[in-house]
């Protein structure tokens, strides 16, 4: 019974292992090499932002931590062009809060009528407690807005719960009834 067993065991092996030898065991390699290259060409046709973060992910996950800090830096120093690619920039620095909002300063230098760069600027400087930076740049969003747009309801939203946190008030809430 155990010959059997091993017998089934090396026949699914072998062929695995052959394989591995005579062919190479790098297709995972190869295919991630492949990704990078296909990123790269992108970039060279079409340097984006969003396609220069992309490629500097590519790159960190794959433990290339030079390359992905130089291609973000590059994107840095294309600037964003609108508000998606500098979501997606700001979003690539994670929890480097200074380098957020020097990208978000910078921004809405470059853009002071872009509305929604005033509102990302607001929710990144509230996310990391630079609450009166958050107020101005949330009511800058709001004189932008058009009346009655998501952008207007939204930075009014923000800067009422910006208020509420700002002085600890707890909405009530009714307790459920048995």
């Amino acid at each position: 019974f155990v010959a059997i067993i091993m017998v089934i065991g090396l026949v699914g092996v072998l062929p695995v292992a052959l394989g591995v030898i005579l062919f190479g065991g790098n297709d995972a390699q190869s295919a991630t090499e492949q990704i990078i290259k296909d990123a790269e060409t992108k970039v060279a046709s079409d340097p984006s932002v969003i396609n220069l973060v992309a490629l500097a992910a590519q790159y960190q996950s794959n433990g290339r931590a030079k390359d992905a800090a130089d291609t973000l830096q590059k994107a840095v120093t294309t600037g964003p062009k609108n508000v998606d690619e500098l979501r997606t920039l700001v979003g690539a620095f994670g929890n480097e809060s200074s380098k957020q909002i020097s990208l978000l300063r910078d921004y809405t230098k470059k853009f002071p009528k872009d509305g929604d760069g005033w509102f990302t600027y607001g929710s990144t400087a509230a996310g990391i407690g630079e609450t009166q930076t958050a107020r101005l740049a949330y009511q800058r969003a709001i004189d932008l807005a058009k009346p009655g747009s998501e952008l207007e309801t939204n930075a009014k939203t923000a800067l009422d719960n910006l208020a509420n946190i700002e002085t600890n008030e707890i909405v009530p809430t009714t307790p459920a009834t048995p």
